[in-house]
Formats: structure tokens, C-alpha cells, sequence
């Protein structure tokens, strides 16, 4: 009897301590929302009227964060734009993100 709630214990534990593996899609997604997140807080800052739009990611998964180059277009007023680069560190939970130069 204590054997069977011993293992009813470890596989509740690693049921609940499992975490599911986000899709390469998913994760693109979370990325472009912390990005442009990030972007908005910046742009606060300047007080400008820049508009900007994710165009794509590239993403290299390490152990602790993700490694990105954004390509961003951005959207001044009078219609001008112009896409630029972005590289940055980004956390895997998508809280945190850090410029890189």
C-alpha cells in the first residue's frame, strides 16, 4: 500500500513539474510581443510618433535566454519608412529584454 502512494507521489510530481515545450511558431510570436513591447516602453521615453511593425525574427535558443535579430520596419509620419535591425537577448520567460550592439 505505501509503495502505490509513493509512486502516485512521483508521478503527480513530474506531471506537475513538467513544463510543455513551446513550437518554434509560439515562441516567434512571444518574441515579436516582447520586442515590441520593449519598442513601445523605448518610444515612451522619446515621446515621438514613431510607428513600427515586426517584419521577422531570427532566433538562436540558449540555455537561459534567446539570442534575436529582429528586422523592424519603422513608420515616420509623411508616410516615410524605413527597416532596420534590431539583435537582442531576450529571457526564456519573455520578461526581460536586452539590447545588443
Amino acid at each position: 500500500m505505501k509503495i502505490t502512494h509513493f509512486l502516485l507521489l512521483i508521478a503527480l510530481g513530474s506531471g506537475l513539474s513538467c513544463k510543455r515545450k513551446l513550437s518554434p511558431a509560439e515562441v516567434k510570436v512571444n518574441l515579436e510581443k516582447a520586442m515590441a513591447n520593449y519598442l513601445k516602453k523605448e518610444q515612451e521615453d522619446l515621446s515621438s510618433t514613431l510607428r513600427f511593425e515586426m517584419v521577422d525574427v531570427d532566433y538562436f535558443e540558449d540555455r537561459e535566454f534567446y539570442d534575436c535579430e529582429f528586422k523592424v520596419r519603422l513608420l515616420r509620419d509623411g508616410g516615410k519608412d524605413t527597416t532596420g535591425v534590431i539583435k537582442s537577448k531576450i529571457t526564456k520567460d519573455f520578461s526581460k529584454v536586452t539590447k545588443r550592439w
